[in-house]
């Protein structure tokens, strides 16, 4: 067990030290600096912002108690009150258009109470930096507003603006040299000017921050355990699924059937299990120095355990 956890250690290290700015983790962070993203912004709109303000710094949005929530890379408003939401997208999810819609809604959720007027509603941008190109057409920018389909001059100027980048499509003059740089440094780390010298000392200022490392290796352990309850779970509830659906459709089909569905409830429940015992955990051990046994309890059961015990944390 104590290999294992040398070997997640290390697994994380080298992880960690190879990050780049395509990483949603190092862009969040380095979206922190409030100038450079206002720069990015700039670049991106083709516009001058005049100043940004943080709405919520990788903070989750709820639309109700039992919605699904969204947590933003970088969510800010500038001094007219437009809001933008700007995410980074390694790879291809096959639902970023849905994904725009519901992150339109939230934003317009976010901005009204009960009883507003809807035009105060502000223009709100969802922003989409991705490593491919969504829609194959070898664009670098694209830039979508509701328009009428029997006149598409007419727009039906609803505030509403979603921009999808791709960061490994050629050059487009036409799009302006600083967004150019920028999709260029994300592609390929490759420093060219001022913009993107900028960015490679803010992405080496993070990676050189021990307590993003350590926020980033807690956020990657969770995750890991998240899938690994997940299985446990699968397993438990698809043999007591292929069970019963056994009788009925006979034992081999039947469990196979019910440990199929087993694993897909199984990892479903797995993402929110324990989190908050866990999370109880790490804030303990965290102030008592015990970074060590962070770690260790985060891949031994055993262990993790014992540690329950120590700092009498209850499992409900």
């Amino acid at each position: 067990m104590e290999q294992d956890v040398r070997n997640l250690v290390q697994e994380l290290e080298v992880r960690w030290k190879s990050l780049t700015i395509a990483n949603d983790f190092v862009f969040g962070k380095v979206m922190l600096d409030e100038d450079l993203c206002k720069e990015v912004l700039e670049a991106i709109l083709s516009t001058d912002i005049e100043k940004i303000e943080y709405v919520g710094r990788q903070d989750a949005i709820d639309a109700t108690e039992d919605g699904h929530g969204v947590r933003l890379d970088v969510y800010v408003r500038d001094a007219r009150g437009t809001v933008c939401s700007v995410e980074m997208q390694a790879t291809d999810t096959h639902e970023l258009p849905q994904r725009s819609r519901y992150y339109h809604a939230m934003l317009a959720l976010s901005q009204i109470g009960r009883g507003a007027p809807y035009r105060s509603l502000r223009d709100s941008y969802v922003i989409f930096i991705c490593g491919f190109d969504l829609f194959g057409l070898g664009r670098r920018v694209y830039s979508f507003q509701s328009r009428c389909e029997d006149d598409p001059d007419l727009c039906l100027d609803d505030g509403v603006h979603t921009i999808f980048l791709a960061a490994t499509s050629p050059t487009e003059p036409q799009e302006g040299p600083r967004v150019n740089e920028f999709l260029d440094y994300i592609s390929s780390r490759k420093v060219t000017g001022e913009l993107s010298s900028r960015l490679n000392e803010a992405v080496e200022h993070v990676l050189d921050n021990r307590k993003w490392r350590l926020e980033f290796m807690m956020q990657a352990i969770k995750d890991q355990l998240n899938v690994d309850k997940g299985r446990e779970l699968g397993l438990a509830e698809g043999r007591k699924l292929g069970l019963e659906e056994g009788r009925q459709l006979g034992l081999d089909e039947g469990h196979k059937l019910g440990l199929d569905e087993g694993r897909k409830i199984g990892l479903e429940e797995g993402q929110t299990v324990g989190e908050e015992r866990l999370a109880k955990l790490v804030a303990r051990l965290n102030e008592d120095g015990r970074q060590d046994d962070i770690v260790r309890a985060a891949t031994d059961p055993t262990f993790r355990a014992n540690l329950y015990s120590e700092y009498s944390i209850g499992s409900e």
